[in-house]
């Protein structure tokens, strides 16, 4: 799908778009408006490879996986969202982050940076870092 480069971009972490994908409730005003925003066309979700797996995992170990392959065909064919392959520029983003440890975390920060977007995310430490700016 081609799309718009001159749409509004931001970059999903794990439990916002686990959220909006299965219970819409649990997003916060401004999350969900980003959400219904690229719902309707006017802005672009990016979903980094890392939120993928990690979705992978933690639907794993509570016995309803959601397949990475099925994750990944489902952002290829909305208008929404795009698959953030994890790649060199993302890598190499990281070193320039602190005040985020937890390797995921940085990995979307890193996204963040590279995409020059907002993260939406609930994630405290992320929020406290500063590195990127964070929508919740």
């Amino acid at each position: 799908m081609i799309r718009n480069p001159e749409l509004p971009t931001y970059v999903a972490d794990t439990h916002a778009l686990f959220w909006y994908l299965e219970n819409p409730d649990r997003l916060s005003l401004a999350a969900d408006a980003v959400f219904r925003l690229a719902a309707a066309g006017g802005a672009l979700i990016v979903v980094p490879a890392i939120v993928v797996a990690e979705l992978f995992y933690l639907t794993a170990k509570a016995g309803l996986p959601m397949l990475p392959s099925d994750l990944i065909s489902r952002i290829n064919a909305s208008r929404e969202f795009e698959f953030s392959a994890l790649g060199q520029d993302q890598l190499e983003a990281m070193e320039g982050i602190t005040g985020v440890t937890e390797m995921h975390d940085r990995l979307i920060a890193a996204e963040a940076m590279v995409r020059q977007a907002p993260v939406i995310s609930k994630d405290e430490v992320l929020q406290r870092s500063k590195v990127v700016d964070v929508i919740w």
